[in-house]
């Protein structure tokens, strides 16, 4: 029912405030923005709003704590000491044997479950099996297999970074965190994004590393985590979201959605379509799936569509693509790591 004889449901209420949203800083909000001062404008403001600084700072401690040389590469987990001293655990796989001159870097994001494990085809139990072998899931390992050094993190709320409280409880460890970072001010997804950035500088400090191929892919918070690290870190040259671009109206705020896909005050500001405008000219390649239910494929197109108009703004139309899974809510390896040899050096 979306009307009574007092006034409209509160489900039309949060429809109508999301159409009527200012997006204050979308592409083409100001009549004669060059496009490099409307990237700069939102850039600064996104940062803003996940509150971080959104630069390259001291090389981080790095200290790893066990290895295991596997089929095509090395797994070594260790931890990197954050600026604000937080322990952030990550696998770190290695190309084995490495391949001829400097290796390109990839950070591979996990979505919701397990943490940093299932990238890397770590199954914990029959359902992490399931999710990896139907899901391609381990897209970790198919980055190094592919000759990347890849970086695995455990973002805040997953794996080892959940609280004490929130050990046994079957709930995800994000929503209380999540709840907590708003209150005070620093949002958990900007946290996530810092964490991937001092992992970058760390990566990037090694002699061994191709600054000019450093990419980033991950699915469903995975995705999330790919199209803002990549909106905010301009050493990130390609990436591959994949089963969350769509657009903020038709997914996050049209359905249940976790906590920490939250960024308060953002839809105000622009739509999903905006900030991944903020990669370009650089290459990027949208994974969806048909069938996804909270990231529906129409919403995705539209995105995309809005995408494509920017990327042809920016003189760079060939350098974005759409790539249609047959199927729901997961990773589509196919077109990545082509896509990634094809538009890198």
């Amino acid at each position: 029912m979306s009307k009574t004889s007092l006034g409209i449901s509160i489900d039309t209420l949060y429809r109508r405030m999301v159409d009527q949203a200012a997006r204050s800083h979308a592409f083409g909000s100001r009549k004669g923005e060059s496009f490099r001062v409307w990237q700069k404008r939102l850039h600064r403001k996104l940062l803003e709003l996940l509150a971080i600084a959104g630069r390259p700072r001291p090389v981080p401690p790095v200290r790893f704590v066990e290895e295991e040389r596997l089929d095509g590469y090395v797994r070594r987990r260790g931890y990197m000491v954050a600026d604000d001293e937080l322990a952030v655990p990550f696998y770190l796989l290695e190309p084995d044997p490495k391949p001829a001159g400097k290796m390109g870097v990839c950070i591979a994001a996990h979505g919701h479950g397990a943490g940093k494990t299932l990238p890397v085809g770590i199954a914990l139990d029959e359902h992490d099996r399931v999710l990896i072998d139907e899901g391609e899931r381990d897209y970790g390992v198919q980055a190094a297999r592919a000759g990347y050094l890849t970086i695995v993190p455990d973002w805040r709320g997953f794996g080892e970074l959940i609280f004490a409280q929130d050990v046994n409880d079957e709930r995800s460890g994000c929503w209380q965190m999540s709840m907590r970072a708003m209150q005070l001010g620093r949002p958990l997804l900007g946290q996530r994004v810092s964490d991937a950035m001092q992992l970058l500088d760390w990566a990037l400090a090694r002699k061994d590393t191709d600054r000019r191929r450093v990419v980033i892919t991950g699915n469903s918070g995975g995705g999330t985590m790919t199209l803002f690290a990549s909106a905010v870190d301009k050493r990130i040259t390609a990436a591959a979201p994949s089963c969350y671009f769509s657009t903020f109206a038709g997914s996050i705020m049209a359905m249940w959605h976790c906590p920490c896909n939250f960024v308060p005050g953002i839809q105000a500001v622009a739509e999903m379509s905006d900030l991944a405008g903020l990669f370009a000219p650089r290459p990027m390649l949208i994974i969806a799936g048909t069938k996804d239910t909270i990231f529906p494929i129409d919403a995705v197109r539209t995105g995309f569509t809005n995408l494509k108009r920017i990327y042809a703004a920016a003189g760079s139309a060939g350098n974005v693509e759409l790539y249609e899974g047959a199927g729901g809510h997961r990773y589509y390896a196919a077109r990545v790591w082509d896509f990634f040899r094809e538009k890198l050096p």
